[in-house]
């Protein structure tokens, strides 16, 4: 695990922070852990956890007991910056259309920011942040947060005080289609929080991103599962801050609300593609449609 910058967040700027690293990695709050500097070309997303934390809590004035509370954080990650070649049996997957290698994109860890600090300062470490790693955005990345219920309130408030204009917005799905709305952030209930879950699980299952932050592995790794909201949450004792940031970034990253599952999805390289024989299909995979339907309908009355 390569070992990060570390940097004080102090105003509208970044001091380098000369701790030890044994002394950062034992306790790495308050610091922002850099794995990558910003590209000015990137596409970058900001999932951020805001938490009711302690007013005016800062690195140097640490407490006993404080590593209790839950932190604000913000995970950036570099949305599908790494081609991964999909594999079998130690082999290239050939697509069987085009003829190319197949690859799957990955999102790359980039920063990170946790402390147990309250909703309207986690915003102003965002807002700094969010214009460091602006990438193709030019101003601000995107940033995804929990806006509803909770502290989340205070973070519009004051996000919105400091002139940060590009947030995600609520995005309302029924039966028959999804749209986006004019309500900031995501919307916190049993049933989001289970489709956030899911699809974020599905998303590491299959190696579309790739964390750097040991910390943030570490509780990937000592998450259980909710039995009653079917998620996994924070065993006690631990903390899911970070989990929750993270997941926040894959779903506006990916535009889950709109786009059907990548599973299958597998990219190639640019190719001449037959279409007609990519047309939906009413019979065996890989069929012409004018063979699968065919097939299909012989032998009706």
């Amino acid at each position: 695990m390569p070992i990060p910058s570390s940097w004080h967040v102090a105003g509208n700027s970044l001091l380098r922070s000369h701790e030890d690293w044994d002394d950062i990695d034992d306790d790495p709050r308050g610091l922002l852990h850099v794995w990558e500097e910003p590209l000015p070309r990137a596409r970058y997303m900001m999932g951020l956890d805001p938490t009711e934390g302690l007013t005016g809590w800062n690195r140097a004035m640490r407490l006993q007991g404080d590593e209790k509370i839950d932190n604000g954080v913000c995970e950036i990650f570099r949305i599908d910056a790494l081609k991964l070649p999909v594999l079998k049996d130690g082999k290239p997957v050939i697509d069987p259309y085009t003829r190319e290698p197949s690859f799957v994109w990955r999102d790359l860890q980039v920063a990170e920011f946790a402390a147990p600090i309250d909703a309207v300062e986690i915003a102003r470490v965002a807002n700094v942040l969010g214009r460091i790693y602006a990438g193709e955005d030019e101003d601000q990345c995107q940033l995804i947060y929990e806006s509803w219920p909770g502290p989340g309130m205070l973070t519009t408030q004051e996000l919105l005080r400091l002139g940060y204009a590009n947030l995600w917005r609520w995005e309302y799905i029924d039966d028959r289609a999804a749209e986006q709305t004019q309500s900031i952030g995501w919307r916190s209930s049993n049933t989001t929080q289970r489709w956030l879950w899911t699809r974020s699980r599905r998303h590491l299952m299959e190696r579309r991103a790739k964390i750097r932050s040991p910390w943030l592995l570490g509780e990937y790794r000592d998450a259980v599962k909710d039995p009653d909201k079917m998620r996994a949450k924070a065993a006690y004792g631990s903390h899911d801050d970070r989990l929750m940031a993270a997941n926040l970034c894959f779903w506006g990253g990916h535009q889950w609300t709109y786009d059907v599952e990548r599973t299958s999805e597998l990219v190639t390289e640019t190719a001449v593609v037959d279409w007609q024989q990519r047309a939906p299909v009413l019979g065996e995979e890989h069929m012409s449609y004018r063979d699968a339907w065919a097939a299909a309908v012989d032998g009706w009355d």
